[in-house]
């Protein structure tokens, strides 16, 4: 079955949109109209995800598999979440085709163990789990909420985003692997070679901030620390948030 993606014609470099668990591409449209005068976009929904939602989303491996075909030669892949982990996962799978990263609100680990403070705690996302089982629209509407949290943002906005990106739910199938994909996916060990810029918010509930701790120690260089977002900087701070990517891709 064909994956669905959408090109937007646009000026620099090709960038490649992989959005967050539950979302879909309907999240970057605010973002689209200032992005494409600096690079050529493509807006991928996750597979079990949009216009994708027939397709299984599968483990990491699976979903790098599905995506690799329609990553173009240097491109610059921006994953926001759970999209910067696949991000990562095409990072490695594909050196020689991705000239650099663009990691938002992600994590090379997103869930908290003994060897790794600067995650999630394991129960937050066990209860997401159980929560789809009963509760699917109510759980992804939480979890929507929830990435805003702290942050002032305009209310209609956001509603009119939120109803805009669930009139093409992901597949509950999709949302179990891609809680899957949060639980296992760990590059802690792992960093990629190629140049990554890593995009937090200070009053994020779901990436601590003391990640920037570890983030250096694994040799990256370009962090961005935006102290009055939280998990959706692009959405609640987009003149702050282009600054920092029109930066770093004209460092490239």
């Amino acid at each position: 079955m064909k994956l669905n993606i959408i090109k937007y014609s646009g000026q620099g470099k090709p960038l490649v949109l992989l959005h967050g668990w539950g979302m879909n591409s309907h999240v970057w449209q605010p973002l689209l109209p200032t992005l494409v005068q600096h690079a050529q976009v493509t807006c991928i929904d996750l597979p079990g995800h949009g216009a994708n939602s027939h397709l299984p989303l599968g483990t990491l491996a699976e979903a790098v598999e599905q995506l690799a075909p329609h990553i173009p030669q240097d491109a610059v892949i921006m994953g926001w979440s759970l999209g910067g982990l696949i991000a990562q996962g095409l990072a490695h799978a594909l050196p020689e085709r991705i000239a650099a990263l663009i990691l938002i609100a992600s994590t090379p680990k997103f869930v908290a163990e003994n060897d790794w403070a600067h995650g999630v705690s394991p129960d937050l996302l066990a209860l997401f789990g159980r929560s789809l089982q009963t509760d699917y629209l109510g759980t992804v509407k939480r979890f929507f909420a929830l990435q805003f949290l702290s942050t002032k943002t305009d209310t209609r906005l956001v509603n009119a985003l939120r109803e805009r990106i669930m009139e093409h739910p992901a597949s509950i199938t999709a949302l179990e692997e891609g809680l899957t994909i949060l639980q296992t996916a760990d590059f802690s060990q792992a960093p990629v070679t190629q140049p990554a810029l890593w995009m937090l918010g200070k009053l994020d509930k779901l990436i601590p901030v003391s990640l920037t701790d570890a983030l250096p120690e694994m040799g990256y260089e370009h962090i961005a620390v935006l102290d009055s977002a939280a998990h959706v900087p692009f959405v609640t701070h987009p003149e702050l948030f282009m600054e920092r990517v029109e930066a770093f891709l004209g460092g490239l």
